[in-house]
């Protein structure tokens, strides 16, 4: 019976998942269709192939490539196959060898080879010998997965049923759920194959359950066809269609080539069950179509046999005889003796009807005690039935009765009402459970739901809360802003005062004191000394209240102003006294300077120069400006007599020079060396 076979096998999924099964997902996600998506996944396997130097990882990329070509291109998954295991080898990992070795299994025998599939069966087994601890459950329930399937392709149904539950067990304690799915589907199928139905459609829902839990499709697909079969053979047609066409779909969306040959394979069992000859011949030429385009002498030996069966339905013995032969060819070739009982028996039945053979009583009973003993109520059925025709044929009525009423026990033990109610209430008990997790998932999503709607509510109420202590903190600092602004303006007006009072009142009180003094003096030399000391006064005068006017003057921060004034006054001074002056203050147009700033870097400059002129006796003057790293330097050099810096009396103004220069928080160093002048540096961030 064609039916859906889930290949993964346990070490394959567990091992190569971890650094491949990323790689394959990204790249399915890369490309929007299907067929596209086949070829991304080869390209990124080809990459990791040709890119990686871990041979452990690239024995691995040639497993998954094989995969890939079992259901299209068995001679290529040969190939792929071949590399793994010469790899595998070469690093002495059991776990790539076994897993190869199991992928070859499943490529031989389904292509005809049952005898080299039994010798590298015979090596998956002696691969758990010796194992280390940490490896020996992965090797086991492979090679219990790997002898499960062979036995069961090879029709050993009670055989393999052992090996699928080892196989199932050590899988769980491994937490691989997705073959854990897969091997509950093919001990389900298994137990298809020998009438026990209600088992069966236990093991199928179980994988399908699990199957939607971890969003496998093929998985689902899968499990959807295995139950069509079930309810095919449970005479639930209408059922089993439902489940075929829900197969079919997925398989169709996942261009799944093999499982497309299964769901045509399935449909066509159920036109035959139906009686709709001509449409189960359709259904099944197609399977046949695509057994043969994937070189699955298995699948192709199923569908001659299917085929022989529509024609022995039809009356139309030759053709039915011909499809006969062809499916014992090469149920013979795969060693499945089980069903080369079984098409003879067909043929027996079949010859006798046209009185073409001889009948062999003796060959259709050894036919039916070796289905008894392989536990296939199914095909025990079939030759019961031919044995009823036989006797009934010969006139032996006796027999003929008896084997009927065995024909019906058999029948009824696997499609009695109470089995069919059973597995109908299994299958409903499966739906109610899903719908009820539905209605679960559905309420939590409403609870979650509620609780981000109340996280919204909260950081909305939150935000609004954030914003008013904003708004509240943004008034505090304007309104703090301008009190500062208001000290400032307060500081300045103190400021300026001190200057006018400080700088403009001692020149005005001597100019008024000189003024006295000309009054009371009547001698004109000593009248013309007084006023010239007036004029000189007068003149200082009007410099600093200069002074005064610029540094506060509104607007006038930039550095640009500075130089200018620093120019001027640097050159008037100096020409007054017939001293040299060299100027480089290029770099002072880079920056902008506070009032604060450009006041104390001014006095500060003011106050070097008019110490050079008046106390150095210098015939020359350098004055050089940069700005380096937010830093302006200042530099006045004079090459006049210098002084002892250790011994300088305070005064001219050097005490004022440091204190402008830390409130700039810059610093001030003075260089002096007798007859060779001085330097001072000054140093300001900006």
């Amino acid at each position: 019976m064609p039916e859906a076979v889930y290949f993964f096998s346990a070490t394959y999924k567990s091992f190569f998942l971890m650094k491949i099964f990323f790689i394959i997902s990204f790249a399915i996600f890369l490309f929007a269709t299907i067929g596209n998506a086949q070829q991304s996944i080869e390209d990124s396997l080809n990459r990791v192939i040709a890119e990686n130097k871990d041979e452990a990882d690239v024995s691995r990329a040639y497993n998954a490539l094989a995969y890939e070509y079992t259901r299209k291109d068995p001679v290529k998954a040969r190939h792929y196959l071949s590399a793994a295991i010469t790899i595998a080898k070469k690093i002495n990992n059991r776990k790539r060898l076994s897993n190869a070795y199991s992928q070859l299994i499943y490529v031989l025998y389904d292509g005809g080879k049952p005898d080299s599939a039994e010798y590298y069966l015979a090596q998956v087994k002696d691969l758990v010998t010796g194992a280390d601890e940490s490896e020996k459950d992965a090797l086991n329930s492979n090679y219990n997965t790997v002898a499960a399937m062979f036995y069961k392709k090879t029709g050993s149904y009670q055989k393999a049923i052992p090996f699928f539950e080892n196989a199932i067990a050590l899988l769980i304690k491994m937490g691989d759920k997705e073959s854990t799915a897969g091997q509950n589907l093919n001990l389900g199928n298994t137990y298809v194959e020998l009438g026990n139905y209600k088992k069966a459609t236990e093991k199928h829902l179980k994988a399908l359950s699990i199957f939607e839990e971890i969003g496998s499709d093929r998985g689902i697909s899968f499990c959807y066809q295995s139950l069509s079969n079930s309810f095919t053979q449970l005479k639930q047609y209408n059922t089993a269609l439902l489940y075929a066409n829900k197969s079919l779909k997925i398989k169709t969306a996942l261009n799944d080539r093999r499982g497309l040959g299964t769901a045509q394979s399935g449909l066509g069992n159920i036109y035959l069950g139906m009686g709709n000859f001509d449409k189960a011949l359709i259904h099944f030429t197609e399977s046949l179509s695509y057994a043969r385009e994937q070189k699955n002498l298995l699948d192709e030996q199923t569908n001659y046999l299917s085929i022989a069966k529509v024609y022995a339905a039809k009356k139309e013995v030759q053709q039915a005889i011909e499809y006969f032969n062809k499916s014992k060819e090469l149920a013979k070739q795969l060693k499945n003796t089980s069903a080369v009982a079984a098409i003879d028996a067909e043929l027996i039945a079949l010859q006798y009807k046209t009185e073409t053979a001889e009948l062999s009583e003796n060959k259709l009973i050894s036919t039916i005690d070796l289905f008894k003993q392989q536990g296939d109520l199914n095909r025990q059925a079939t030759g019961l039935k031919n044995m009823v025709d036989f006797y009934t044929a010969n006139k032996q009525f006796d027999k003929a009765l008896e084997y009927t009423n065995r024909y019906h026990l058999t029948i009824d033990s696997i499609r009695n009402n109470d089995l069919q109610i059973q597995v109908k209430k299994m299958e409903e008990q499966y739906t109610v459970e899903k719908k009820e997790k539905e209605i679960t998932l559905l309420k939590k999503d409403k609870e979650l739901q509620r609780q981000i709607l109340f996280r919204q509510r909260s950081l909305f109420a939150g935000a609004a809360l954030l914003l008013l202590i904003s708004f509240i903190g943004i008034g505090l600092i304007v309104s703090r802003n301008k009190l500062k602004q208001r000290m400032k303006e307060l500081e300045i007006r103190n400021q300026i005062a001190a200057d006018l009072h400080d700088e403009v009142g001692s020149s005005l009180s001597s100019i008024h004191m000189l003024s006295q003094m000309a009054s009371q003096h009547t001698s004109e030399a000593s009248h013309t000394d007084i006023l010239s000391r007036m004029s000189n006064n007068a003149k200082e005068t009007m410099d600093k209240m200069g002074d005064i006017v610029w540094m506060i003057k509104p607007g006038e921060t930039e550095a640009y102003s500075l130089k200018q004034r620093m120019e001027r006054f640097a050159y008037e001074i100096s020409s007054s006294k017939n001293i040299a002056l060299q100027l480089e203050m290029d770099d002072m147009e880079k920056i902008k300077l506070t009032m604060h700033q450009r006041k104390n870097i001014w006095l500060i400059f003011k106050e070097a120069i008019n110490n050079a002129v008046k106390y150095s006796g210098t015939e020359k003057i350098e004055i050089n400006t940069r700005v380096n790293n937010r830093e302006l330097l200042l530099q006045v050099k004079d090459f006049g007599k210098g002084f002892d810096t250790s011994q300088v009396v305070k005064g001219n103004g050097l005490d004022n020079m440091q204190y402008r220069a830390a409130e700039l928080k810059g610093s001030l160093q003075v260089k002096s060396e007798t007859g060779k002048g001085t330097t001072i540096n000054l140093r300001v961030p900006v």
